[in-house]
Protein backbone atom coordinates (compact mmCIF):
# COMPACT_ATOMS: atom_id res chain seq x y z
CA UNK A 1 0.00 0.00 0.00
CA UNK A 2 1.37 3.42 -0.97
CA UNK A 3 2.23 5.83 1.79
CA UNK A 4 -0.41 8.48 2.47
CA UNK A 5 1.38 11.83 2.75
CA UNK A 6 0.19 15.35 3.52
CA UNK A 7 1.59 18.81 4.13
CA UNK A 8 1.48 20.19 7.66
CA UNK A 9 2.13 23.88 8.37
CA UNK A 10 2.84 25.27 11.83
CA UNK A 11 2.28 29.04 11.78
CA UNK A 12 3.52 30.51 15.06
CA UNK A 13 4.56 33.87 16.39
CA UNK A 14 8.25 33.10 15.78
CA UNK A 15 8.42 30.81 12.75
CA UNK A 16 6.53 29.14 9.91
CA UNK A 17 7.38 25.46 9.56
CA UNK A 18 6.04 23.20 6.80
CA UNK A 19 6.62 19.49 6.46
CA UNK A 20 5.66 16.49 4.36
CA UNK A 21 4.24 14.00 6.86
CA UNK A 22 3.42 10.29 6.67
CA UNK A 23 -0.14 10.19 8.03
CA UNK A 24 0.15 6.57 9.17
CA UNK A 25 3.36 6.86 11.18
CA UNK A 26 3.75 10.58 11.91
CA UNK A 27 7.18 10.49 10.28
CA UNK A 28 8.43 13.80 8.92
CA UNK A 29 9.71 13.12 5.39
CA UNK A 30 11.07 16.63 4.83
CA UNK A 31 10.62 20.08 6.37
CA UNK A 32 11.37 23.75 5.75
CA UNK A 33 10.96 26.89 7.82
CA UNK A 34 11.18 30.66 7.77
CA UNK A 35 10.82 33.32 10.43
CA UNK A 36 7.38 34.79 10.97
CA UNK A 37 7.22 38.52 10.49
CA UNK A 38 4.56 40.96 11.65
CA UNK A 39 2.69 41.75 8.47
CA UNK A 40 1.17 44.93 7.11
CA UNK A 41 -0.56 43.01 4.31
CA UNK A 42 -2.02 39.61 5.11
CA UNK A 43 -1.40 38.37 1.58
CA UNK A 44 2.33 38.73 2.20
CA UNK A 45 1.94 36.17 4.98
CA UNK A 46 0.06 33.77 2.68
CA UNK A 47 2.82 34.12 0.07
CA UNK A 48 5.44 33.40 2.73
CA UNK A 49 3.59 30.27 3.79
CA UNK A 50 3.41 29.15 0.15
CA UNK A 51 7.18 29.54 -0.20
CA UNK A 52 7.80 27.30 2.83
CA UNK A 53 5.36 24.70 1.50
CA UNK A 54 7.08 24.73 -1.89
CA UNK A 55 10.45 24.20 -0.27
CA UNK A 56 9.22 21.27 1.85
CA UNK A 57 7.65 19.55 -1.19
CA UNK A 58 10.82 20.07 -3.21
CA UNK A 59 13.04 18.66 -0.45
CA UNK A 60 10.76 15.62 -0.07
CA UNK A 61 10.89 14.93 -3.81
CA UNK A 62 7.22 13.91 -3.93
CA UNK A 63 4.59 14.44 -6.61
CA UNK A 64 2.25 17.14 -5.35
CA UNK A 65 -0.71 15.33 -6.94
CA UNK A 66 -0.14 12.40 -4.57
CA UNK A 67 -0.44 14.51 -1.43
CA UNK A 68 -3.60 14.18 0.65
CA UNK A 69 -3.88 17.92 1.26
CA UNK A 70 -2.53 20.81 3.33
CA UNK A 71 -3.27 21.32 7.01
CA UNK A 72 -2.40 24.59 8.78
CA UNK A 73 -2.20 25.27 12.49
CA UNK A 74 -2.21 29.04 13.07
CA UNK A 75 -1.42 30.90 16.29
CA UNK A 76 -4.74 32.61 16.89
CA UNK A 77 -8.49 32.21 16.63
CA UNK A 78 -9.68 30.56 13.44
CA UNK A 79 -12.84 29.92 11.45
CA UNK A 80 -12.33 26.27 10.54
CA UNK A 81 -15.26 26.07 8.15
CA UNK A 82 -14.25 29.07 6.02
CA UNK A 83 -10.49 28.69 6.45
CA UNK A 84 -10.02 32.20 7.87
CA UNK A 85 -7.55 33.39 10.49
CA UNK A 86 -9.83 35.60 12.58
CA UNK A 87 -7.36 37.14 15.02
CA UNK A 88 -3.66 36.52 15.67
CA UNK A 89 -2.15 38.89 18.23
CA UNK A 90 1.40 37.52 17.90
CA UNK A 91 1.37 37.61 14.09
CA UNK A 92 -0.49 40.83 13.33
CA UNK A 93 -3.11 39.33 11.00
CA UNK A 94 -6.90 39.56 11.32
CA UNK A 95 -9.76 38.23 9.17
CA UNK A 96 -7.25 36.71 6.76
CA UNK A 97 -8.46 34.14 4.22
CA UNK A 98 -5.84 31.40 4.19
CA UNK A 99 -7.40 28.21 2.86
CA UNK A 100 -8.82 29.54 -0.42
CA UNK A 101 -5.70 31.20 -1.90
CA UNK A 102 -3.47 28.24 -0.96
CA UNK A 103 -6.00 25.79 -2.36
CA UNK A 104 -6.01 27.68 -5.64
CA UNK A 105 -2.22 27.80 -5.80
CA UNK A 106 -1.50 24.14 -4.98
CA UNK A 107 -4.67 22.43 -6.19
CA UNK A 108 -5.04 20.62 -2.86
CA UNK A 109 -7.69 20.78 -0.15
CA UNK A 110 -6.62 23.06 2.71
CA UNK A 111 -7.79 22.70 6.32
CA UNK A 112 -7.18 25.32 9.03
CA UNK A 113 -6.97 24.88 12.80
CA UNK A 114 -5.47 26.58 15.82
CA UNK A 115 -1.73 25.93 16.23
CA UNK A 116 -1.92 24.39 19.70
CA UNK A 117 -5.05 22.44 18.79
CA UNK A 118 -3.18 20.71 15.96
CA UNK A 119 -0.06 20.18 18.10
CA UNK A 120 -2.39 18.47 20.57
CA UNK A 121 -3.65 16.26 17.73
CA UNK A 122 -0.04 15.31 17.04
CA UNK A 123 0.64 14.38 20.65
CA UNK A 124 -2.67 12.45 20.77
CA UNK A 125 -1.84 10.39 17.69
CA UNK A 126 1.92 9.88 18.03
CA UNK A 127 3.22 11.44 21.26
CA UNK A 128 2.64 11.86 25.00
CA UNK A 129 -1.15 11.54 24.67
CA UNK A 130 -1.11 8.26 22.75
CA UNK A 131 -2.48 6.17 25.64
CA UNK A 132 -4.72 8.80 27.23
CA UNK A 133 -8.25 9.94 26.36
CA UNK A 134 -8.52 12.93 28.72
CA UNK A 135 -5.72 15.47 28.83
CA UNK A 136 -4.77 19.10 28.37
CA UNK A 137 -1.78 19.91 26.17
CA UNK A 138 -0.07 23.24 26.92
CA UNK A 139 2.68 24.83 24.86
CA UNK A 140 4.91 27.63 26.11
CA UNK A 141 6.80 29.82 23.65
CA UNK A 142 6.18 33.28 22.23
CA UNK A 143 2.79 32.99 23.92
CA UNK A 144 0.97 30.19 25.75
CA UNK A 145 -1.79 28.06 24.27
CA UNK A 146 -3.48 24.77 25.01
CA UNK A 147 -5.60 22.06 23.48
CA UNK A 148 -8.13 19.91 25.35
CA UNK A 149 -8.80 16.24 24.63
CA UNK A 150 -11.98 14.77 26.14
CA UNK A 151 -12.97 11.14 25.52
CA UNK A 152 -10.30 10.95 22.83
CA UNK A 153 -11.59 13.93 20.86
CA UNK A 154 -10.49 17.57 20.64
CA UNK A 155 -12.83 19.75 22.72
CA UNK A 156 -13.30 23.04 20.89
CA UNK A 157 -15.99 24.70 23.00
CA UNK A 158 -19.20 26.43 21.97
CA UNK A 159 -17.55 29.14 19.84
CA UNK A 160 -14.58 26.99 18.84
CA UNK A 161 -12.07 28.85 21.02
CA UNK A 162 -11.65 26.47 23.97
CA UNK A 163 -8.12 26.09 25.27
CA UNK A 164 -6.96 29.72 25.32
CA UNK A 165 -5.17 29.19 28.61
CA UNK A 166 -2.67 31.90 27.74
CA UNK A 167 -5.48 34.38 28.25
CA UNK A 168 -6.52 33.09 31.65
CA UNK A 169 -6.43 36.12 33.96
CA UNK A 170 -3.82 35.66 36.69
CA UNK A 171 -3.32 39.32 37.72
CA UNK A 172 -6.39 41.59 37.72
CA UNK A 173 -5.58 44.85 35.90
CA UNK A 174 -2.12 43.45 35.16
CA UNK A 175 0.10 43.76 32.10
CA UNK A 176 -1.30 44.65 28.70
CA UNK A 177 -1.75 41.62 26.45
CA UNK A 178 -1.81 41.47 22.67
CA UNK A 179 -5.37 40.09 22.90
CA UNK A 180 -6.54 43.47 24.22
CA UNK A 181 -6.94 42.23 27.78
CA UNK A 182 -4.90 42.69 30.93
CA UNK A 183 -3.11 40.32 33.29
CA UNK A 184 -3.18 37.25 31.01
CA UNK A 185 -1.08 34.21 31.90
CA UNK A 186 1.12 34.54 28.81
CA UNK A 187 2.16 38.08 29.78
CA UNK A 188 3.79 36.59 32.90
CA UNK A 189 4.83 33.02 32.07
CA UNK A 190 5.78 32.83 28.37
CA UNK A 191 9.27 33.09 26.89
CA UNK A 192 8.33 36.60 25.78
CA UNK A 193 7.44 37.50 29.37
CA UNK A 194 10.70 36.07 30.70
CA UNK A 195 12.69 38.02 28.11
CA UNK A 196 10.79 41.18 28.98
CA UNK A 197 11.60 40.81 32.69
CA UNK A 198 15.27 40.11 31.95
CA UNK A 199 15.57 43.20 29.75
CA UNK A 200 13.75 45.31 32.33
CA UNK A 201 16.29 44.34 35.01
CA UNK A 202 19.22 44.87 32.63
CA UNK A 203 17.95 48.37 31.82
CA UNK A 204 17.69 49.08 35.55
CA UNK A 205 21.41 48.40 35.86
CA UNK A 206 21.60 44.78 37.04
CA UNK A 207 24.65 42.92 35.76
CA UNK A 208 23.85 40.00 33.45
CA UNK A 209 25.57 37.98 30.77
CA UNK A 210 22.36 38.49 28.79
CA UNK A 211 23.14 42.15 28.23
CA UNK A 212 24.95 41.40 24.96
CA UNK A 213 22.39 38.78 23.89
CA UNK A 214 19.46 41.15 23.44
CA UNK A 215 18.34 41.33 19.80
CA UNK A 216 18.51 45.08 19.07
CA UNK A 217 16.04 44.76 16.19
CA UNK A 218 13.36 42.90 18.15
CA UNK A 219 14.26 43.79 21.72
CA UNK A 220 13.99 40.12 22.67
CA UNK A 221 16.01 37.16 23.91
CA UNK A 222 16.18 33.63 22.55
CA UNK A 223 15.22 30.66 24.72
CA UNK A 224 18.71 29.19 24.33
CA UNK A 225 20.40 32.35 25.63
CA UNK A 226 18.07 32.53 28.63
CA UNK A 227 18.65 28.83 29.39
CA UNK A 228 22.43 29.20 29.24
CA UNK A 229 22.34 32.21 31.54
CA UNK A 230 20.06 30.36 33.96
CA UNK A 231 22.36 27.33 34.05
CA UNK A 232 25.28 29.63 34.88
CA UNK A 233 23.37 31.10 37.80
CA UNK A 234 22.86 34.54 36.23
CA UNK A 235 20.70 36.36 38.81
CA UNK A 236 18.62 38.21 36.20
CA UNK A 237 17.78 35.01 34.33
CA UNK A 238 17.13 33.01 37.49
CA UNK A 239 14.78 35.64 38.91
CA UNK A 240 12.81 35.97 35.66
CA UNK A 241 12.51 32.23 34.95
CA UNK A 242 11.61 31.26 38.52
CA UNK A 243 8.89 33.93 38.65
CA UNK A 244 7.45 32.80 35.32
CA UNK A 245 7.48 29.14 36.39
CA UNK A 246 5.67 30.06 39.60
CA UNK A 247 2.93 31.88 37.68
CA UNK A 248 2.71 28.95 35.24
CA UNK A 249 2.27 26.60 38.18
CA UNK A 250 -0.63 28.71 39.41
CA UNK A 251 -2.22 28.47 35.97
CA UNK A 252 -1.72 24.69 35.92
CA UNK A 253 -3.30 24.40 39.38
CA UNK A 254 -6.36 26.23 38.07
CA UNK A 255 -6.61 23.72 35.21
CA UNK A 256 -6.32 20.81 37.66
CA UNK A 257 -8.95 22.23 40.01
CA UNK A 258 -11.44 23.23 37.31
CA UNK A 259 -11.10 20.55 34.64
CA UNK A 260 -9.54 17.62 36.54
CA UNK A 261 -7.75 16.04 33.54
CA UNK A 262 -6.00 12.69 33.81
CA UNK A 263 -2.86 14.22 32.32
CA UNK A 264 -1.35 17.59 31.47
CA UNK A 265 1.26 17.62 28.70
CA UNK A 266 3.65 20.56 28.79
CA UNK A 267 5.69 21.41 25.70
CA UNK A 268 6.94 24.13 23.39
CA UNK A 269 10.33 25.59 22.61
CA UNK A 270 10.80 27.25 25.99
CA UNK A 271 9.96 24.07 27.90
CA UNK A 272 12.50 22.13 25.82
CA UNK A 273 15.19 24.72 26.47
CA UNK A 274 14.44 25.12 30.19
CA UNK A 275 14.05 21.78 32.05
CA UNK A 276 13.97 23.53 35.43
CA UNK A 277 11.00 25.68 34.34
CA UNK A 278 9.01 22.45 34.02
CA UNK A 279 10.11 21.19 37.44
CA UNK A 280 9.40 24.46 39.25
CA UNK A 281 6.02 24.85 37.55
CA UNK A 282 5.12 21.30 38.59
CA UNK A 283 6.09 21.94 42.21
CA UNK A 284 3.91 25.05 42.28
CA UNK A 285 1.03 23.19 40.63
CA UNK A 286 1.17 20.41 43.24
CA UNK A 287 1.34 22.95 46.06
CA UNK A 288 -1.57 25.08 44.81
CA UNK A 289 -4.07 22.54 43.50
CA UNK A 290 -6.64 20.60 45.52
CA UNK A 291 -5.16 17.68 47.44
CA UNK A 292 -6.76 14.72 45.63
CA UNK A 293 -6.37 15.85 41.99
CA UNK A 294 -2.96 17.31 42.84
CA UNK A 295 -1.52 13.85 43.33
CA UNK A 296 -3.59 12.04 40.71
CA UNK A 297 -3.05 14.36 37.73
CA UNK A 298 0.00 13.42 35.66
CA UNK A 299 2.26 16.20 34.38
CA UNK A 300 4.50 15.05 31.53
CA UNK A 301 6.63 16.58 28.82
CA UNK A 302 5.51 16.66 25.18
CA UNK A 303 7.28 14.07 23.03
CA UNK A 304 7.14 15.39 19.46
CA UNK A 305 9.24 18.47 20.10
CA UNK A 306 9.40 21.12 17.41
CA UNK A 307 7.44 18.92 14.98
CA UNK A 308 4.25 18.53 17.05
CA UNK A 309 2.40 21.34 15.29
CA UNK A 310 3.50 20.34 11.80
CA UNK A 311 2.60 16.67 12.29
CA UNK A 312 -0.73 17.56 13.89
CA UNK A 313 -1.59 20.04 11.13
CA UNK A 314 -1.07 17.33 8.50
CA UNK A 315 -3.58 15.15 10.36
CA UNK A 316 -6.30 17.73 9.63
CA UNK A 317 -6.35 16.42 6.06
CA UNK A 318 -7.40 12.88 7.01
Amino acid sequence: MAEKLAIGVDLGGTKIMAGVVNLSTGQMIASAKKKTRLVADGQDLVKRIALVIDEAISDAGVDIKKLNGIGIGAAGMVDRERGILLAAANIGANDLAMAEPLQQQFGLKVKLGNDVEVATLGELAFGAGLDCDDFVCIFVGTGIGSGIVHNGEILRGYSGTAGEIGHMIVVPDGRDCGCGGFGCLETYASRTAVARNCIFDINRGYESILRDKVDPAKGGLRSKAIAQAYDLGDSVAVRAVDHAACIMGIGLASVVNFYNPQRIILGGGFIEAMPLYFEKAEAEMRRRSLRIPSFETELVRAELGDYAGTIGAALLTK
